[in-house]
């Protein structure tokens, strides 16, 4: 049987287009935050499910070889056959794969764990239940405990906070708005399972547990800038550079050079250069020309083939260029920009 879920690793594969290898995808599906994994969700627009398929590597090793068996993947391109396209082409597959909210992966994730463990742990002291905490996560236990102790109105809180809950749901639909209802903990009823949320939805606990994650995502997006439930975003952030790139970052804007960062950071060339590249990729704004002169610029983008973002052709035709300038260069034809 053919599950939803198959189709979104087959149209990751098919992004990658060939020109990166198996442990390259393993590296995106697990969330792995080194510069060239970033880079490679940047470039082929795979951020969505970035960490959103956490698994060992014997785990992913059988997923390729299934897919290799049903004739679905050519393993010695890493590229999929006609079959595995047909497989990864419906727009249902697309629709879900942009929803997945991997680029949010740690904003999401956090805000799940304190609205949800709030929900239960409320709900249970208003009926003076005892209960088993529905998140085994320290941070978000002691976030609760410190929220639970302000004085407030709680109970009114209660009520708007599952108003706008549901106001959202109506804007995200089914099946994603189901899968998120019923993932919720109260006094007398415990969230399912996505095995269960599977029956309900008659689909696989894999394809289930993707619903809840697109729906929550969605939820999240569709919120009012001044809806209270945003509350439990308090701290958090949606930027997706590194906090590493971003002390790069505020130096830079203090004025000092690329050899100034370095030496202040007392880190190599080619770290503040990944750095460099995370600017480039995410920043609405960037000065590329002071890292690569104009005429190389325009060199660069008349080079790329328009469906690659392969590097290597790009190189061997510039000798006086190095990869961190191409790396630039592509970085902001990605974000739409274009010098020719």
């Amino acid at each position: 049987m053919v599950h939803l879920a198959d189709g979104i690793l087959l149209l990751a594969i098919k992004r990658l287009n060939g020109e990166r290898s198996e442990r390259s995808l393993f590296h995106v599906l697990n969330g792995k935050r080194s510069a060239t994994t970033l880079q490679d969700a940047f470039f082929y627009e795979l951020e969505s499910i970035f960490g959103q398929f956490p698994q060992a590597t014997y785990s992913y090793e059988s997923m390729l070889k299934g897919f290799e068996k049903r004739g679905w993947l050519d393993r010695k391109q890493f590229k999929l056959t006609k079959a595995g396209e047909m497989i990864s082409s419906p727009e249902a597959v697309e629709r879900l794969f942009n929803r997945l909210g991997g680029e949010r992966r740690d904003y999401n994730a956090t805000t799940w764990k304190r609205l949800s463990l709030f929900v239960q742990t409320f709900m249970s002291k208003e009926h003076a239940r005892t209960f088993y905490p529905v998140q085994a996560d320290r941070p978000a236990e002691q976030w609760v405990k410190q929220l639970l102790q302000l004085d407030r109105d709680w109970k009114a809180l209660m009520r708007t906070f599952h108003q706008e809950i549901e106001k959202a749901l109506d804007h995200v639909g089914d099946p994603y708005a189901t899968a998120v209802v019923y993932r919720f903990t109260g006094a007398f009823e415990t969230g399912l399972t996505y095995e269960q949320i599977a029956s309900l939805l008659d689909v696989d606990a894999e394809t289930a547990r993707l619903y809840f994650l697109a729906g929550w995502n969605e939820l999240l997006k569709v919120l009012p800038e001044d809806a209270k439930i945003r509350g439990f975003t308090y701290g958090l952030s949606t930027d997706r550079m590194t906090y590493s790139a971003h002390e790069s970052y505020d130096l830079f804007l203090k004025g000092y050079t690329f050899d100034q960062v370095q030496a202040r950071r007392r880190l190599r060339t080619s770290t503040i250069e990944d750095h460099v590249v995370e600017m480039a990729m995410y920043l609405a704004v960037f000065p590329l020309e002071q890292f690569v002169p104009m005429q190389d610029i325009v060199a660069i983008e008349k080079l790329r083939d328009p469906v690659s973002w392969a590097l290597k052709p790009v190189f061997e035709e510039m000798s006086n260029v190095s990869y961190f300038q191409i790396r630039l260069v592509f970085a902001r034809l990605k974000r739409g920009e274009t010098f020719v």
